[in-house]
């Protein structure tokens, strides 16, 4: 049954109801307005006593799948829903921003200068000096160069810190029970707690003097404990192992580990070695073996903080169960296996055995975009072009990674200042200017037809042609409307 979620004069969430003909009066005579379309949230215009019944939120945690249900003390479910993150997104995105500051220092001409100064040993203790370096034609200024720690060696971390992966996890737990919150009147928070012994859940027989032995021990060396991984096969095939390949060569850092060693075949050797799609496809392969249990580990990290949260910062009463007892709820009750059910059957934990439990409807579908995008900054970031009498001439200030044609720099070299001073820049303005573009997640009008903003396509003039939606569905710029830009977490439409 679906319900009509309330707030009142003030924003405060009442209890839902199921009163449609009052609701549709109510709006009529315009004692309410639509707060929100998915849930259907309305907010009475009138003052009203706020009188609510306890509340039971039900937390099933996950990496990338996140199950919540809200449930009445008898038993009945008023809300459900299965959240979709982008937990994963987020290493690939912090490899990303690392080469973007790698490119920064290493394109940065004054420190290239400090370091050729420094090579040649022209620096001094303070201040600066003109000095004549190999390479150029005039004195140069060299800056002082401090000699400090690596920034990976003078950074502290404080109590409590997180991996950037698992910081946007729990940050996602957070947020999500703040967005329920502002739709039901919860009292009460359960979550299902479960720390993995990843070494039990490989050999559900292991005894406890076990858990000290890794993977190497009883083996002579890391390709013993490599043919023992793969059961003696190629890592893309059944062939017997002919080569142990370092996944990171040694002469780019790899180490001798188990984690950058894998066993190959000949032919597949050689492909690995002459192909690029195929290095690429071996560390694929060889990374999902180093992330076993993964997402499992990233919650065996933010649990703790979860419940540290709730406990201290919100209040709510707050509750603990396992995945055992909620196994054992959900078979004795014959409901079915998902991330919201199993999140009904962590609510109904702490309710009397002998209340009547029935299977909640079908959720609402939660999908996490991101607010912002630098990334596209950088990608949007054309090159300078420099033109003469309408013809370019030149490409950028200083030679770009992998550019052919003559830079300003080359084109001053051969043709003097006088020249320079007659050219004309293209004006390339950034697109992190525009503070009237629509990102992914904002909730469109797609004629006629209310949808989340998935991406865009076919570029023209700098403005894309279409509108595509989560229901894969393009549809022509001109006909769609922006309806309110994006919120994080969305609700998705039926």
């Amino acid at each position: 049954m679906t319900m009509v979620y309330v707030q009142n004069k003030d924003g405060k969430p009442l209890m839902p109801t199921t009163r449609y003909c009052y609701v549709r009066l109510l709006l009529k005579e315009k004692k309410a307005r639509v707060v929100c379309t998915t849930p259907f949230t309305i907010q009475l215009n009138y003052d009203t006593p706020d009188v609510t019944q306890d509340l039971i939120l039900g937390i099933d945690p996950g990496r990338t799948n996140i199950g919540v249900a809200v449930v009445k003390e008898d038993g009945q479910c008023v809300f459900s829903a299965h959240l979709e993150t982008r937990n994963k997104e987020v290493p690939l995105l912090m490899k990303k921003r690392a080469a973007f500051r790698r490119n920064h220092r290493t394109l940065d001409r004054r420190r290239k200068r400090q370091r050729r100064a420094k090579a040649a040993g022209t620096t001094i203790a303070e201040g600066s000096v003109e000095r004549l370096l190999p390479g150029y034609s005039t004195p140069i200024v060299c800056h002082h160069i401090r000699n400090k720690e690596a920034r990976f060696n003078n950074r502290s971390r404080p109590a409590g810190w997180l991996t950037p992966t698992a910081n946007h996890l729990l940050q996602t737990h957070i947020n999500l029970i703040a967005k329920i919150a502002k739709v039901l009147p919860i009292t009460k928070v359960v979550v299902e707690l479960n720390r993995f012994a990843f070494m039990a859940m490989d050999n559900p027989n292991i005894r406890r003097w076990e858990y000290q032995q890794g993977p190497l021990c009883g083996l002579g060396s890391v390709e013993d404990a490599v043919y023992a991984q793969q059961d003696g096969h190629c890592l893309f095939c059944k062939k017997p192992i002919d080569h142990y390949h370092h996944v990171v060569p040694r002469h780019k850092g790899g180490s001798e580990t188990l984690a950058n060693r894998c066993g190959l075949c000949e032919r597949h050797h050689a492909l690995v070695h002459k192909d690029k799609a195929w290095a690429e496809k071996l560390v694929t392969r060889k990374g999902g073996m180093n992330k076993k249990y993964h997402a499992l580990s990233v919650l065996n990290q933010i649990i703790p903080f979860l419940m540290e949260y709730l406990c201290e910062e919100t209040p709510y009463d707050v509750y603990a169960t396992d995945g055992k007892s909620t196994k054992g709820f959900r078979i004795a009750k014959n409901v079915p296996k998902e991330h919201y059910t199993d999140a009904y059957c962590v609510a109904c934990s702490i309710l009397d055995a002998d209340t009547t439990v029935s299977t909640p409807v079908e959720p609402f579908k939660l999908k996490q975009f991101r607010r912002h995008d630098r990334q596209s900054c950088h990608q949007q970031r054309v090159d300078r072009k420099y033109y003469l009498d309408g013809k370019q001439v030149a490409t950028n200030r200083h030679k770009a990674i992998e550019q052919k044609s003559n830079s300003l720099e080359e084109f001053r070299e051969t043709y003097g200042d006088a020249a320079v001073s007659q050219l004309t820049v293209k004006p390339h303005p950034p697109q992190y200017k525009d503070m009237t573009r629509i990102m992914p997640g904002a909730v469109m009008n797609f004629c006629g037809a209310v949808g989340i903003l998935l991406g865009s396509d076919g570029f023209h003039n700098g403005k894309p042609d279409y509108y595509k939606s989560t229901k894969e569905e393009k549809v022509r710029m001109r006909r769609c409307a922006l309806l309110a830009q994006n919120a994080g977490m969305v609700f998705i439409p039926a």
